[in-house]
């Protein structure tokens, strides 16, 4: 019971990271202190490749038209910085499956999560670099509360590799191309795609559910693998009597 409780409070603690980490406030806030130059320059766009085209729901036309207004309101610097248009977004709500989610007006709040998940998608190297920049070291830290450093920081770096290799249109296009590799994730944990991420919620708290349960299934995973003093060749057990012999000897009385 007590090692229960312990890892309740880790996992809240491991959130609190995440969620509420000072140097991690909001995804944007943390890069705009960065003051980096680079935001100023236009990037340019390259089509996206996609490996496996998904049936889109069309945007209801009200929740479409807010989209566009919030692009050029509030996203227009951070669209600049990675190249990407209002339409691309809305393309990519759509094949989020924004259109079949209940509350899909949430997304207006989190435009610049849209933009940024857009390019991401796309394989825009600096929305990635972004990404890790701001995220990284919250989600380091998580990991390394539940793990040892190493292993804590190793699950963190490869977080971000599976995220990439699932998730970029070019890395599925070419991956479906070539033959199939051994996947490098525990079998039955699936790879967290940002194709499905539809922006009703912020990026960096869809992100840190999908690491702390990829999390969860790892240490789940080592405690299985543990030893235990019932496999231990080396350790002897107490033959217990059988019940029928107690009731033998109680007749014999």
């Amino acid at each position: 019971m007590r090692a229960r409780v312990a890892r309740k409070t880790e996992s809240q603690e491991a959130a609190h990271h995440m969620h509420h980490d000072d140097s991690n406030a909001t995804l944007w806030d943390t890069l705009e202190a960065h003051g980096d130059a680079r935001a100023t320059h236009a990037r340019t766009a390259s089509p996206a490749v996609h490996a496996a085209p998904a049936a889109h729901t069309p945007l209801h036309p009200s929740i479409a038209a807010a989209v566009r207004t919030a692009y050029f309101c509030e996203a227009g610097e951070l669209a600049v910085r990675y190249g990407v248009s209002a339409d691309d977004v809305i393309e990519h709500l759509e094949r989020a499956g924004l259109g079949r989610a209940p509350r899909a007006e949430r997304c207006i709040s989190n435009i610049r999560c849209a933009v940024h998940a857009a390019a991401l998608v796309r394989g825009e190297p600096q929305a990635w670099a972004d990404l890790v920049t701001a995220l990284g070291p919250a989600f380091d830290r998580a990991c390394a509360s539940r793990l040892d450093r190493t292993r804590g920081i190793q699950f963190a770096r490869r977080f971000w590799t599976d995220l990439r290799d699932s998730s970029t249109d070019a890395v599925l296009a070419e991956a479906a191309s070539a033959r199939p590799r051994a996947a490098r994730r525990p079998r039955g944990v699936r790879p967290p795609d940002l194709r499905t991420f539809p922006a009703i919620r912020p990026l960096r708290h869809w992100l840190a559910e999908r690491l702390l349960g990829s999390l969860e299934v790892e240490l789940g995973r080592a405690a299985s693998c543990a030893p235990h003093l019932d496999t231990d060749d080396g350790a002897r057990t107490l033959r217990i009597p059988a019940m029928r012999s107690f009731g033998a000897e109680a007749k014999a009385t």
